[in-house]
């Protein structure tokens, strides 16, 4: 396989926290999967896995358009979801061709994301 694509991102616990109180369902529903919600919210502290996931929505579209793709990506079209050891495995739901390998790592205040699309 070989890379055709990367990207990161980098986004502040506050500022989901501030999107959650202030649009509540209607913005979870549209950026996050029904399994990553629920994921998320079985957490002591959901903001912080909900920032590290749309940090990892984010490095995701930036490696998928540095590979060529034209379409619009929605996040909902993203699915980031743990495997039996904990690590992040992403399910492209769109037409998007490769796999996707991404990184995860957040603090009380701060999320990042780094990833890799393979050809």
């Amino acid at each position: 396989m070989a890379i055709c694509g990367i990207g990161s991102d980098i986004v502040e616990v506050s500022r989901i926290k501030r999107l959650r109180e202030t649009y509540g369902d209607r913005f979870l529903r549209r950026v996050f999967t029904k399994g990553e919600r629920a994921y998320c919210e079985s957490k002591e502290h959901p903001e912080t896995h909900l920032a590290g996931r749309f940090a990892a929505k984010e490095a995701i579209a930036k490696a998928v358009y540095q590979s060529g793709y034209d379409k619009v990506i929605l996040f909902s079209d993203i699915e980031i979801l743990n495997d039996a050891e904990g690590r992040p495995q992403v399910s492209l739901l769109t037409h998007i061709r490769g796999n996707c390998l991404v990184t995860i790592s957040h603090e009380q205040s701060m999320a990042i994301a780094f990833a890799v699309l393979e050809s």
